[in-house]
């Protein structure tokens, strides 16, 4: 009975993880608007039922899949910063493996944020405000290291929030290009993958070394 009850509430997870895949794929082509539940249960390669025995309606499954997603990118970014005994350039180094990473494990992340956020921009704060993430904060702390290591001489003089947008431009851009990308450079999924991996040091030399004394 105990080994039912496992493989029931594993089966319920990955019914749920595939109807927040579909449902941000969805979001992402066609926008929340234009969005209806029946487009994500086709998706999600289901009947509109059974979306709504585990989802009330789309409002529901755009709330979880955003704060869920919008809660791994941005703790994961504040533990970085809040650790106390690694070097900047080490702090730079595991933001940009967790920005990739991150966007490697949701590929529509992206684009779902930007295209929701253009219509909305204050849905980030709204969101982030509910489950007790500020990344004003975030900007904050990251200007005032790098303020820190301009004093120490260990940077050139740089905007701590220029220096921010060059990291996230890096990281972000491929992932919302992708599809240009891929039918430009002739690459499929794993490959795209590949190339993304190896851009993880890339990008991190590359920050370095404009930013280095």
């Amino acid at each position: 009975m105990l080994n039912n009850l496992v493989k029931h509430l594993k089966d319920d997870r990955t019914t749920e993880e595939k109807i927040l895949d579909a449902a941000s794929m969805v979001f992402t082509k066609k926008g929340f608007a234009a969005t209806r539940t029946e487009d994500i249960a086709r998706q999600a390669g289901m009947n509109r039922a059974l979306l709504h025995y585990y989802y009330r309606d789309k409002q529901t499954i755009f709330n979880i899949i955003f704060e869920t997603r919008f809660s791994e990118f941005f703790k994961g970014l504040f533990v970085i910063f809040d650790a106390g005994n690694i070097s900047f350039f080490e702090k730079i180094r595991r933001m940009i493996h967790h920005e990739i990473n991150t966007l490697l494990k949701h590929p529509d992340l992206a684009r779902f944020v930007i295209n929701e956020i253009a219509q909305d921009p204050e849905r980030l704060l709204k969101h982030g405000s509910k489950i007790g993430i500020n990344p004003r904060i975030l900007i904050e702390a990251f200007e005032k290291q790098t303020e820190e290591e301009i004093k120490n001489g260990t940077i050139r003089p740089i905007e701590g929030r220029m220096l921010l947008i060059h990291i996230m431009s890096l990281c972000l851009y491929p992932f919302v290009a992708r599809p240009v990308l891929e039918t430009l450079m002739q690459l499929n999924s794993e490959q795209f993958t590949a190339l993304m991996e190896r851009r993880k040091e890339e990008t991190y030399e590359f920050i370095i070394n404009s930013i280095k004394k």
